[in-house]
């Protein structure tokens, strides 16, 4: 009769071992249904804001000090899914920028095409050489602020000859600091978008472009593998009781163990 006790008893422990393992395997399923379907609506999502980014154009706004912001619709492109159309937009950055060709360690990719329009005034200065020619010194400088300057330094060399005034040689050297300032914005409508702005005056900002970079299935999470852990284990074998005496049967203790990636959870 205590045979059959003890054999029921083992029984038992073994049935509840096995439920409690394919609790396990199932909530690991479940886990990565969910998280499939979170990879379905952030590609959807991730689709749309791309082409409402293609169809946007580059917003013109003025900040407080009277000064010309622009703004534009930022791209993202999932490298571990990265399209055809993709990879062509993606290139000219990895040229200009000898990039590597996976992108690895990239988060985003920013351009912007400028355009200066400007004109100045400047000093100018004459010193005689001669009874017919006289050198002309032109000086120019202005500080815009914030790491922005323009400066013009050029001499000419003017001869009066048979009546008329000839120049025979000019040298200019023209020297500009430009600064721009930038930051990716989240909005309301949980778009982020790339704004630009400098203190140059004169600038125009034809076309802006952001792309961020992110990797979904690389960072996975719940992304398990077999391996040696720390934890607490249900076991059936033989054990050493208090008082040295070795039976066999279920036992629940702390230790090192080691489970295929599937009984992770």
């Amino acid at each position: 009769m205590k045979k059959i006790l003890t054999n029921k008893s083992t029984l038992t422990f073994i049935a509840c071992v096995l439920f409690v393992l394919l609790f396990l395997k199932q909530c690991n399923q479940i886990e990565s249904l969910k998280q499939d379907v979170d990879f379905a609506n952030n590609d959807a999502n991730r689709n749309l804001n791309n082409y409402l980014a293609a169809q946007d154009s580059v917003q013109v706004l003025v900040n407080s000090n009277g000064e010309k912001i622009v703004q534009i619709r930022s791209y993202e492109f999932d490298l571990s899914t990265l399209q055809d159309k993709q990879k062509e937009l993606t290139n000219k950055y990895k040229k200009a920028l000898d990039l590597n060709d996976d992108l690895k360690e990239v988060n985003s990719l920013i351009s912007a095409d400028l355009e200066i329009k400007d004109s100045l005034l400047a000093e100018a200065s004459v010193v005689q050489i001669d009874s017919t020619s006289a050198e002309v010194t032109y000086e120019s400088y202005k500080d815009y602020g914030n790491g922005n300057s323009r400066s013009l330094f050029g001499t000419s060399t003017v001869k009066y000859d048979f009546g008329q005034f000839k120049v025979l040689d000019s040298k200019f050297e023209l020297k500009q600091t430009l600064s721009l300032f930038a930051a990716i914005e989240t909005g309301e409508d949980g778009a982020d978008r790339l704004k630009l702005g400098t203190k140059y005056p004169g600038i125009e900002i034809n076309n802006i472009e952001n792309i961020n970079l992110v990797n979904t299935r690389l960072n996975r999470k719940f992304k398990k593998k077999a391996g040696w852990s720390i934890g607490i284990g249900v076991q059936y074998g033989i054990n050493l009781n208090n008082n040295q005496v070795i039976s066999t049967g279920p036992s629940i203790g702390l230790g090192v163990y080691w489970s295929p990636k599937f009984l992770r959870f």
